[in-house]
């Protein structure tokens, strides 16, 4: 009787301690970030292009070092200032306004080169005297870009990020975060001409004043050229790395009518950033699919913005005819829904329209309406002077209209007593 207790006890203690160490392995404590895909990325994202609509994210809002993929928003804002043939002449203070140990090619004091050069370098060979040199020569100043810089995404309404140089080289107060390096980049991609430096593979320099033999650039991104990380979906793409940051890339890529952007920070090896990214675009683009809306049945938004009693100016927004929505592969048509939204609808310098998309009612990503604004004369002399004018004239015709109707009374009394 002894020994079967003693056996009925022993049953019942292995099976406490399996069930708890079962319930140890399945527990996931609330600070872990469950990251289904298995990436190797401490850090990202992977976004529609058209919509916004986040795919995929592991701890994407983590403030974190850039590195050199600070360059996406440096040339962005330099092809939106710049003349690409312009010709701008390297100063010593873009020159020797960083640590010369970092990635460079050579600028010299006086050099004469093309503005189009100095963006092929920045986002190819990394290059921090031609990302100084540009933003020297947007804003007269590497603390006046800076600025620049800040006022952008401020604008864009990316509260992670902080930067203090146009380059990504350390700083306490150069920071941002995944999901805010996407945003810049799917507003950057909206420029042509960074749209083309950012996917093409190669570009040389001509020689110039300084430089007597031709300057090779290659990309860094190796998901772009062939490696054996070579992605062949893949359309544009940045690196960056310090030891601070890690290892850091955005890379874009399109395949069936979807246009994705995928970033990973804080790298361990500069092979997980590619692992990680490839796995990202292997998951959205074999789960999602595109889906066009018709223009036609969004139609189109009118806004009327007064300033007091005037009518200051009208504003018409509308979509293009092809208008594209990524849906998960399992979703119909019939769980998309959209609805306009207007923001800024006092100010006709900022007012803009959106189209807010749906799935199964879950908000999932906008896209900006195209807009036609017709402002109207609300000055003084439009408005108030013009009133004051025809009060006048008013007044006159009513005094000249008393004058004749007095004077026909007269002129009847007169002939009735004669």
């Amino acid at each position: 009787m002894k020994r079967l207790v003693v056996i009925l006890i022993c049953i019942f203690l292995i099976l406490v301690s399996f069930l708890s160490v079962k319930a140890e392995e399945t527990e996931v404590p609330e600070d872990v970030v469950v990251d289904t895909l298995g990436i190797s990325a401490p850090s990202a994202i992977l976004i529609d292009a058209k919509s916004q609509m986040i795919l995929y994210e592991k701890d994407a809002y983590a403030k974190l070092y850039p590195a050199s993929i600070t360059k996406i928003l440096t040339v962005y804002l330099a092809c939106e200032n710049l003349d690409p043939n312009q010709i701008i002449t390297c100063s010593s203070s873009a020159i020797y306004g960083f640590d010369r140990a970092s990635s460079h090619i050579f600028l010299d004091v006086d050099e004469q080169i093309a503005a189009i050069d100095l963006m092929y370098a920045a986002i190819m060979e990394s290059a921090n005297d031609a990302s100084c040199v540009l933003a020297e020569a947007v804003s007269g100043s590497i603390d006046e870009f800076v600025k620049l810089m800040n006022d952008t995404v401020a604008k864009w309404g990316l509260t992670n990020t902080h930067f203090a140089n146009p380059h990504g080289l350390n700083d306490e107060n150069h920071y941002t975060c995944a999901y805010d390096m996407a945003i810049i980049t799917k507003n950057a991609m909206s420029n042509e001409l960074f749209k083309e430096i950012f996917g093409n593979v190669s570009w040389q320099v001509e020689p110039n004043n300084k430089q007597k033999d031709v300057r090779y650039f290659s990309t860094g991104n190796y998901m772009l050229k062939p490696s054996e990380f070579y992605y062949e979906y893949a359309t544009g793409g940045k690196i960056g790395y310090t030891k601070d940051a890690g290892y850091t890339m955005v890379t874009t890529a399109s395949k069936d009518n979807m246009d994705m952007i995928a970033v990973v920070m804080n790298c361990e090896k500069s092979e997980d950033r590619y692992t990680s990214t490839r796995k990202m675009f292997d998951y959205g683009f074999s789960h999602y699919k595109t889906v066009v809306l018709d223009g036609n049945d969004i139609g189109t938004k009118e806004v009327e913005i007064y300033s007091g009693r005037y009518l200051w100016a009208k504003a018409t927004f509308s979509v293009d005819v092809s208008f594209n929505v990524l849906l998960p592969s399992d979703k119909d048509d019939a769980s998309v829904s959209y609805d306009i939204e207007v923001k800024d609808d006092k100010d006709p310098d900022l007012i803009n329209a959106y189209v807010v998309l749906y799935l199964d009612g879950e908000r999932i990503g906008e896209a900006k309406m195209d807009k036609d604004l017709e402002i109207y004369d609300i000055s003084f002399e439009n408005t108030t002077a013009a009133m004051i004018n025809r009060i006048f004239d008013y007044f006159c015709i009513g005094v000249l209209a008393l004058f004749v109707g007095f004077h026909f009374l007269y002129i009847l009394r007169k002939y009735s007593h004669g």
